[in-house]
């Protein structure tokens, strides 16, 4: 028989050993939540525009922030930046630039012949992550442009349905943005998605540029609903993408989400829904709750289109709303099923600070375990008894867990997930940066004195790097808005997180509250296989130049060497004796304005050779054209119980022209004064001067001769206008571009007009402390924006402030 001391020493190594088999099972779990986890495993990358509504040859000035990276930052040198039009995902633009430890610092001029349209810039980075960009960052633009357009395509649905023949019916038609009819241009088009193709076929358009196009109505589905048409007029090619309405399908899609992940019978469970129409916008709207035959409850959403309820669901009753909307008195949308056992998770608010809290509740006894974590780490964890008929509080110290998005998880005594909910911890610890003017209100060439300062929850001062821009407010859609601090603590999380078209999504205590309801919910599963599964394998690699040289077809058989000219710089490389090569990224830097890099072949022979060269810009291309992109919905909608409907998906639809985009490095101009590579010098001799873009007066620069370079006052030797057709001994590369400065207008020139909608763009400003910053505005009056984006010792932050500048009276 034990003695006593035994006894006791036997329990404690007993509880060891059960604490220490406990985490290894929670090590398990956490080794398993990345498999159905909400967060991605790819890096953080945040730009900030200096706007997001420009012009065709209007200046981009943008900063790039790596806010977390998947590999060593050092890895990371070459920002790729796409611009793709969003009806075709045709990409318009790209261009590279210089990551140096995980900023970048850029600017563009986009093409004079840009469409007007919805566009958006989409930027990865040189790492690769399993075959695909590591990080990419989308900033939805609108581009306005004056240029002329020989074929606008207008299509939308004729006829939904014919009793007859069984087929709807599209109406095409092509004019020119002068509103002349378009005849006889070829028309190819394809009715369906991959390979679930319905129709295809060739026609042309009639004298007055119509086509009416028949398409199999009932079997139109959501999978195959996709109408995509080619137009081709002499040299003029357009792309359309159109969305067939699908037969019988309700006006109005309504989800419903419970907290936690299901129903339980017996038990309150608060439920999220939410109401859209077919084109994604939220809906206002109320509708009555059914509990069988009989009306239980009324509920309704908000403008944004999300509501929420409590219901306690009964044994065998089938749950069911229909909405007070015109012509909805019909449609019934069924709630989800309720589980006969399980654990209700309910919160106050997802919104927490320091601490958060939760209520748990069953209809069995059970045992359970609570988790606070990222999927990827687990920070809090606590076991339970729960006893029927019994609600158990918890409050959770939060600590040790960082601030942002988190979910708290009810597994089983068989580490089985049974509910779970998305919060955010540390609301309140974001950082906020103080924009003070010394005004509000500037006349015309006036300066503007600011006031920056960053500080934390406890108004203690916060040392940060931010960018700075202030802007023509038209130029800033609410609609396009994309903020680092949405950026890093929710989209990064939750990637289909809503566009708040009335303002900042973190910003919004209350719809961030619902939203969170909503669009951190799921049906929790655990696999099927075992508990412990092996991480799937992370395959890094980065996208390079890599090429090789073939003597006579075939590999050579020595070592040869290689140029690179960059403008100023000049290197030198070695391919392997198989003739395989890779150019060093820093062979690629540059600061022309043409980042064109030469890499030639150092022999006299070159006939006997052949060099080929892989680029990074056409796997990136690749890639985007294979995405599917849905654009984003900022408006919302009302549904009226009385006499007020939303447009269904079977009515009208206009469809903006796209660009079928080819491959040219020049820019074309509609003004003179510009030589074919689009060089030119204003009247102040300044070379490619942003302030004077195709003035009648500029002219052509003169190779050899000297001109003063805009912002800076140097001079610089123009080089003159060189072909940029690939040589037999020569290939031209993008080469990286590295940062520029922005232009300052000169004030006390008053015979020199300022009107640039950015007015001041500055991309590395250190704030420590209450940091002054001052900037002149221009000629342009009415509303501006000062927007400030950057990162802190202690997180990202984002603050702005509007200033307004009207004529000067002098």
């Amino acid at each position: 028989m034990l003695s006593t001391s035994r006894l006791i020493t036997f329990l404690l190594v007993l509880l060891c050993v059960m604490a220490k088999a406990q985490d290894h099972k929670l090590d398990s779990v956490a080794t398993n939540l990345n498999n159905y986890g909400l967060s991605t495993a790819r890096s953080n990358l945040f730009v900030h525009f200096d706007k997001n509504v420009y012009t065709n040859n209007d200046q981009v000035w943008f900063t790039g922030y790596l806010l977390k990276a998947v590999t060593d930052m050092k890895q990371y040198h070459t920002l790729y930046l796409s611009l793709v039009n969003n009806r075709d995902s045709s990409v318009v633009y790209q261009g590279n630039f210089l990551i140096d430890k995980g900023f970048c610092y850029g600017a563009l001029n986009l093409p004079d012949s840009l469409l007007g349209g919805a566009y958006r810039f989409v930027v990865n980075t040189n790492i690769t992550l399993n075959g695909k960009p590591d990080a990419e960052f989308i900033q939805p633009v609108t581009i306005k442009s004056t240029t002329l357009n020989s074929l606008v395509d207008q299509v939308s649905v004729f006829k939904t349905y014919d009793e007859h023949t069984g087929n709807g019916t599209v109406l095409l038609k092509i004019l020119t943005s002068e509103n002349r009819f378009v005849e006889d241009a070829q028309i190819k088009y394809q009715i369906g998605r991959g390979k679930q193709v319905l129709k295809s076929a060739v026609a042309k358009s009639s004298v007055i540029g119509e086509l009416m196009i028949d398409y199999p109505a009932d079997k139109i589905t959501a999978a195959n609903n996709l109408l995509a048409i080619s137009i081709k007029k002499g040299s003029h090619t357009r792309y359309v993408k159109f969305e067939l309405p699908v037969r019988n399908k309700p006006k109005y899609d309504v989800r419903f989400y419970p907290e936690g992940g299901y129903l339980i019978t017996d038990l309150l469970t608060k439920v999220g829904f939410e109401i859209k129409d077919g084109t994604g916008a939220g809906i206002k709207a109320r509708g009555i709750l059914y509990e069988d035959d009989a009306a239980t409850d009324t509920i309704a959403t908000s403008s944004m289109g999300i509501g929420t309820f409590f219901m306690m669901p009964k044994p065998l009753k089938r749950y069911t709303v229909k909405l007070l909307a015109d012509g909805q008195q019909g449609t019934i949308y069924d709630l989800p099923l309720a589980l006969n056992k399980g654990v209700a998770l309910s919160t106050a608010s997802a919104i927490g600070n320091n601490e958060f809290k939760t209520q748990l509740e069953t209809n069995f006894n059970t045992k359970v375990h609570v988790l606070v974590h990222n999927f990827s780490d687990i920070f809090l964890q606590t076991t339970l008894a729960l006893a029927v008929g019994k609600m158990q509080s918890i409050k959770f110290n939060l600590d040790s867990v960082p601030v942002g998005l988190h979910t708290i998880t009810v597994l089983d005594s068989n580490y089985k997930p049974l509910a779970e909910r998305i919060f955010f911890a540390h609301y309140d610890q974001i950082n906020t940066v103080s924009v003070e003017p010394d005004k509000n209100e500037y006349s015309t060439r006036e300066r503007v004195e600011l006031k920056l300062n960053i500080t934390d929850k406890d108004n203690k001062p916060v040392t940060g790097l931010i960018s700075i821009a202030c802007v023509q407010a038209n130029r800033l859609l609410l609609g396009n808005n994309t903020t680092i601090v949405d950026s890093f603590y929710l989209n990064d999380n939750l990637p289909d997180f809503p566009n708040n078209s009335f303002g900042l999504k973190y910003g919004n205590k209350n719809y961030l509250n619902d939203v969170l309801l909503v669009k951190g919910w799921r049906r929790y599963k655990w696999p099927e296989a075992e508990l412990v599964k092996s991480e799937t394998t992370k395959l890094l690699s980065s996208l390079e130049y890599e090429g090789s040289i073939l003597k006579k077809k075939k590999p050579l058989d020595a070592p040869m060497s290689l140029t690179t000219i960059a403008g100023t710089n000049l290197n030198f490389l070695s391919t392997d004796s198989s003739g395989k090569f890779s150019v060093p990224f820093a062979n690629l830097l540059t600061k022309e304005v043409k980042p064109n890099v030469w890499l030639s072949m150092a022999t006299a022979k070159h006939e006997n050779y052949e060099l080929k060269i892989n680029e990074p810009q056409k796997t990136i291309k690749t890639y985007l054209g294979q995405q599917d992109f849905v654009q984003p919905v900022s408006k919302t909608g009302v549904a009226d119980e009385y006499a007020q409907s939303i447009t269904s998906t079977a009515g009208i639809k206009l469809k903006e022209v796209v660009i079928n985009n080819t491959k040219d490095n020049s820019t074309s101009f509609s003004r003179k004064g510009h030589n074919r590579c689009g060089d030119y010098v204003c009247r102040y001799n300044i070379l490619n001067c942003p302030n004077h873009f195709g003035d009648f007066d500029s002219h052509e620069p003169v190779k050899g001769k000297s001109y003063k370079v805009g912002g800076t006052g140097g001079l610089v030797v123009y080089q003159g206008c060189t072909d940029e057709e690939s040589k037999p001994n020569l290939v031209i590369l993008k080469g990286i571009n590295l940062p520029k400065e922005f232009y300052i207008s000169d004030v006390l020139n008053k015979n020199e007009p300022i009107n640039f909608a950015t007015v001041y763009w500055n991309y590395q400003v250190l704030v420590n402390g209450e940091t002054p910053l001052s900037f002149n505005t221009g000629d342009i009056t009415g509303k501006f924006k000062i927007i400030v984006q950057g990162v802190t010792d202690k997180g990202v932050v984002y603050g702005e402030k509007e200033i307004t500048v009207t004529v000067n009276s002098k």
